[in-house]
């Protein structure tokens, strides 16, 4: 009977929070796949799964909510041989996960944005503020791809604008001169507004790859 008691106090967890849809692994490439945890307890089925795969996964746990029994799920999970694990923490990361995974052996490599209360190994520069939107739109739908690459577009004037003025006519061509800062600014364009970029996951996408070229050269 006693025995039954875990199962049980499982599947009461995970009928109370069945209203939140479990996540779905989304593939990263170079055999790296990203799973966005919004609940320990939504994700408990799918974590022995995912963990034992022999695949390269990073956990996204920045915001995610501890429940007692999943974290039980979890820590089992986290002690059975998986591929190497890249855990993305933050500030509100609940204190309970953070210790479950130090607690564990493995090929672990934990990341969150840096600062005094950084949780975790590698730590990134990046502003708070932006990495709590990043992982909310992740939970959204958003596509990692889109929040690990952006391009700010910005005025150019270099060699190969050089040329094409020549080739039209323009031996003469210069950069056009700078604004100047004792005139008022006449008909500005709004600033453009510089992509969100997920910098913790970008980080270990990045780690990823190059832990991969290391392997290969060997």
């Amino acid at each position: 009977m006693n025995n039954l008691l875990p199962v049980f106090f499982l599947s009461l967890v995970l009928t109370g929070t069945a209203s939140a849809a479990q996540p779905e692994p989304i593939d990263l490439g170079a055999e790296l796949v990203y799973l966005h945890i919004k609940s320990l307890a939504a994700a408990a089925p799918l974590l022995p799964t995912a963990l034992s795969a022999q695949r390269p996964l990073v956990l996204d746990l920045r915001y995610a909510t501890s429940e007692t029994v999943a974290l039980s799920v979890f820590k089992t999970a986290l002690a059975r041989p998986h591929a190497p694990l890249y855990i993305l923490f933050s500030a509100a990361t609940p204190q309970e996960i953070i210790a479950v995974v130090k607690q564990s052996a493995g090929a672990i490599i934990t990341l969150s944005v840096a600062g005094a209360d950084a949780p975790a190994q590698i730590q990134v520069q990046a502003d708070p503020t932006a990495d709590r939107l990043a992982y909310e739109a992740l939970g959204q739908g958003t596509l990692p791809a889109i929040l690990v690459t952006g391009k700010i577009e910005k005025e150019r004037f270099d060699e190969a604008t050089l040329v094409q003025e020549f080739k039209n006519g323009n031996p003469d061509a210069e950069p056009p001169p700078l604004p100047d800062p004792t005139q008022p600014k006449l008909n500005q364009a709004a600033p453009v507004k510089a992509p969100l970029i997920d910098r913790v996951l970008q980080r270990a996408i990045q780690l990823h790859r190059a832990l991969l070229a290391l392997e290969t050269r060997r």
